[in-house]
């Protein structure tokens, strides 16, 4: 029995591929599941949205923040309304370097919070 200051979370397991919308697809059918089922939060793994076929591949689809892929996962949480914990999104630094972001969006699509994955 859930207590009165408890929240719902759910996590996602999913394998990505080399295909933005393919995985989209899936974490918008996973977020569906999530809500239907309760979740206040889901939580995505690393590389959530694509996983490159070869090396460089991620370099490529890489873009900032406010840039149109993770502004549909911002979609996706208001539209949801859950937030979204977003395990590794690839953010473009330049044409050769990426960030693995980790991003938290609110229920209301707004980026909460934002930490730069450090690999030694």
């Amino acid at each position: 029995m859930a207590s009165a200051n408890s929240v719902r979370v759910a996590a996602a397991q999913m394998t990505s591929i080399n295909d933005l919308a393919a995985n989209f697809a899936t974490c918008s059918r996973l977020a569906k599941e999530a809500v239907s089922k309760g979740a206040k939060l889901l939580c995505f793994p690393e590389n959530f949205s694509y996983v490159g076929a070869k090396d460089g591949d991620s370099v490529k689809v890489a873009e900032p923040l406010d840039g149109p892929i993770l502004q549909q996962y911002c979609s996706l949480a208001r539209e949801s309304g859950i937030w979204l914990s977003l395990g590794g999104f690839q953010e473009r630094v330049d044409d050769t370097h990426l960030h693995n972001t980790h991003v938290v969006i609110d229920d209301a699509g707004n980026i909460r919070s934002t930490y730069k994955k450090i690999h030694l």
